[in-house]
């Protein structure tokens, strides 16, 4: 017969409670229900903005990403209360319930990044947590910001693409000017408008150099700057592809234009930005090689 003392009783029994599957699967179906009428709001509006269409894509890579960590489920559990994955627990519910009482969807949905944190670090210990990190983290592409963010960033973006666009045509030889937003080559003008802004790519392509950067073997400083290498090579595509829009407009007419905008170039945009992010990956790996072998 065995005898445990007072303390060792109460770790067992704490380690229980936090270890067992019966808790662990509870606790995830809860969140899961709680969280269902955030992403049918979701699906029939925060995703239907125009710049945020990739939201059910970036759900799916969600869901992956826990699938290749599911072995953080099986983890035993942490004897410690862990009381700062406990707190960021609570921090998550208390952002849940502001953006549900006030209809701010950036919080309702965001909310749900420091829940699954907290719940698997409070569950499993810090182990869980770290593998947990990633898939939770990349939730935030899936959250669409405020209107008037969109707009404060569009704008700008708009501006940018338009007057670096201009000179560039210009050192080609095209008659070409500018009056804000709007472009005029040869007979034609062309307006560029929000979808030319680049916010839409702008984001979708972050999803996609999160995705490639994370299971590279860098240091961090080096996965960021392989993230991060995202913003300008996403900034200089749409101005390849607002010249290459320009061009296809002077030689073959407005209509053709409008076609390759419409019909090509988002496989452009695609195929540039991630031979651009291959291009930075193969420079910072050659960085590597050469800091070694010197």
């Amino acid at each position: 017969m065995t005898t445990l003392t007072k303390t060792e009783g109460r770790k067992e029994t704490a380690d229980f409670h936090k270890s067992s599957s019966p808790l662990s699967v509870l606790t995830y179906v809860v969140i899961a229900g709680l969280y269902v009428p955030t992403f049918y709001r979701l699906f029939t509006y925060g995703w239907k903005q125009s710049d945020y269409t990739h939201g059910p894509l970036i759900l799916l890579v969600f869901l992956w990403l826990v699938w290749r960590s599911r072995d953080f489920f099986s983890l035993p559990g942490d004897d410690r209360l862990q009381p700062g994955f406990l707190a960021l627990f609570l921090f998550g519910l208390v952002l849940y319930a502001f953006g549900v009482t006030n209809r701010v969807m950036m919080f309702e949905a965001g909310s749900l990044v420091p829940v699954l944190l907290g719940a698997s670090g409070f569950l499993h210990g810090r182990a869980a947590a770290r593998m947990m990190f990633f898939p939770a983290a990349y939730l935030i592409f899936l959250v669409p910001p405020p209107l008037f963010f969109i707009d404060f960033v569009t704008s700008p973006l708009k501006r940018f693409v338009a007057a670096a666009s201009e000179p560039l045509l210009a050192m080609l030889g095209y008659p070409v000017s500018r009056n804000g937003v709007l472009l005029f080559i040869g007979d034609y003008s062309i307006v560029i408008g929000d979808a030319c802004s680049g916010l839409r790519s702008l984001v979708s392509l972050l999803a996609v150099g999160a995705l490639y950067a994370w299971p590279k073997h860098l240091s961090a400083v080096k996965k960021s700057v392989l993230f991060l290498s995202i913003i300008p090579i996403a900034v200089a595509a749409n101005i390849v592809r607002l010249v290459l829009l320009a061009l296809i407009t002077y030689y073959l007419g407005d209509s053709a234009g409008q076609k390759f905008f419409h019909e090509y170039s988002g496989f452009f945009l695609f195929l540039f930005s991630l031979m651009s992010l291959v291009v930075v990956d193969v420079l910072l790996d050659r960085g590597k090689t050469g800091a070694i072998q010197a």
